[in-house]
């Protein structure tokens, strides 16, 4: 008896609730026969529309689950290249250090190497009297190289007679004059006297020392000039402006 008075007053709101839409002509109440099922009924179709609300509500909420777990599938493949991006960069790195490395290695090899040949250059100097450079050929007491093909500047030439391991010749005395000047021909050769530095004043570039021994030839320019640079013939000696192109003659030997 209780159920079915729940029933009559539901039947009974609802019929006040929709009374006023029903024609006012027509007197209308709700005759209740089977109270469950017309209550139920009703009530099944008054919640319908609330039915279908959720129902497409969980479809939004499954459709953004969805997007959701997609951006995560891609926040997840774009750490993994990240990830791969990062390590080749650190493999990147340790190559070029390796270069870095290797190339400073070598710059220290090519550097230990130019100072042995630089001691060893000393080395043959300061004996040459003993040991005779490939080039150089024994002319009186000391060894000389003369340049009988080529023709440079004074400077260029002195750098040449560097480069084989000596530099352009000073002349030590008569004799010795002598004895190179009977290997030449009738051309002009320079040797390392002048008087760069200050005018007058002849040194070996050699040694850095004065001229040992000068004999000028029957013809020489007046002092104040600025030819600098000396060469040599069968006559004797000429100075010369230093850019001029001569042979040259070169000196094992450091000494003079």
């Amino acid at each position: 008896m209780l159920k079915f008075g729940k029933y009559f007053w539901i039947a009974f709101l609802v019929s006040n609730l929709y009374g006023e839409s029903m024609s006012k002509d027509t007197c209308s109440f709700c005759v209740l026969k089977d109270a469950p099922s017309q209550c139920a009924t009703f009530c099944l179709s008054a919640l319908h529309p609330l039915f279908d609300h959720n129902t497409k509500y969980q479809h939004k909420m499954n459709n953004l689950a969805d997007t959701l777990s997609n951006s995560n599938a891609k926040l997840d493949k774009i750490e993994g290249q990240m990830q791969s991006l990062q390590n080749s960069v650190e493999t990147l790195k340790t190559s070029m250090e390796e270069i870095l490395h290797k190339i400073n290695n070598h710059t220290c090899d090519s550097r230990l190497e130019e100072n042995q040949l630089t001691d060893s250059h000393k080395t043959v100097s300061g004996t040459n009297d003993k040991i005779i450079l490939p080039v150089f050929k024994q002319i009186g007491s000391r060894s000389f190289y003369i340049e009988r093909r080529v023709t440079q500047d004074w400077t260029t030439a002195e750098k040449t007679c560097r480069q084989k391991g000596g530099h352009l010749a000073s002349i030590k005395n008569e004799e010795e004059f002598t004895a190179i000047t009977g290997k030449l021909d009738q051309s002009w050769y320079w040797i390392g006297i002048n008087d760069r530095e200050k005018e007058g004043e002849y040194v070996s570039v050699a040694s850095g020392k004065p001229a040992p021994f000068l004999k000028w030839g029957w013809f020489r320019y007046s002092n104040g000039n600025v030819r600098d640079c000396v060469r040599l013939s069968k006559n004797g000696l000429l100075d010369s402006f230093c850019n001029e192109t001569y042979f040259f003659i070169c000196q094992q030997d450091n000494e003079i």
